[in-house]
């Protein structure tokens, strides 16, 4: 009887894990980035559409140096990058997924021009939200930046597609669960003794 109530016990805990909810949560670990874009006017748009177009990934918690997130142009004398960086007291980049949306934190992107000696960043982040698609992990992002380069203000809107990568992160087993196959467990081992005493001695 003892090993039939650890049966018992065995089943039921497995039973409730497969009924619970999904045993596992998404924690996004970096964005692999398939395209880009910037809608704003300005007289970097076009170097600002080409480092955003290209293939990259960007990590989430932590910052990344210039030709990091996506390689950096050269054209000329002068190098243009895209990078992350808490120069401006930002942290790093975080994303949070519920259901179809995604949030992601960008403001400690910046956008780096270097000539020389002479370099120059820009901080074009911002917090970016979107469309996730929990079958194929794939999501598109906007979000809104006031630019002031050359005392002149202008409102830029920045895109980014691609893929999301998740890594899977185990949820802790119900506390009512575990409470509830004890109780089994001591249900059967207290009417296996009940039933050992009613048995007749032998001889």
């Amino acid at each position: 009887m003892i090993r039939f109530a650890a049966v018992v016990f065995t089943g039921v805990l497995a039973v409730g894990l497969c009924s619970t909810a999904p045993a596992e949560a998404m924690t996004v670990t970096q964005l692999e980035i398939t395209g880009g874009a910037v809608n704003g006017g300005g007289r970097y748009d076009h170097m600002l559409d080409r480092l955003l177009g290209q293939d990259g990934t960007l990590v989430m918690g932590q910052y990344q140096p210039m030709g990091d997130i996506v390689p950096s142009i050269t054209k000329g004398h002068q190098t243009f990058s895209l990078f992350t960086s808490g120069l401006s007291g930002a942290a790093a980049p975080t994303a949070t997924i519920t259901g179809s949306s995604i949030t992601v934190d960008l403001s400690s992107l910046f956008f780096g021009s270097s000539h020389g000696g002479d370099h120059r960043i820009t901080n074009i982040g911002g917090l970016a939200t979107g469309l996730f698609n929990p079958e194929t992990r794939e999501f598109s992002l906007s979000w809104e930046h006031l630019l002031n380069r050359h005392w002149q203000e202008r409102q830029a809107t920045f895109f980014l597609k691609g893929i999301v990568d998740v890594a899977p992160q185990a949820v802790a087993i119900p506390a009512s669960l575990l409470l509830y196959a004890t109780g089994l467990l001591g249900l059967g081992s207290w009417t296996w003794w009940r039933r050992r005493a009613d048995l007749p001695e032998c001889a």
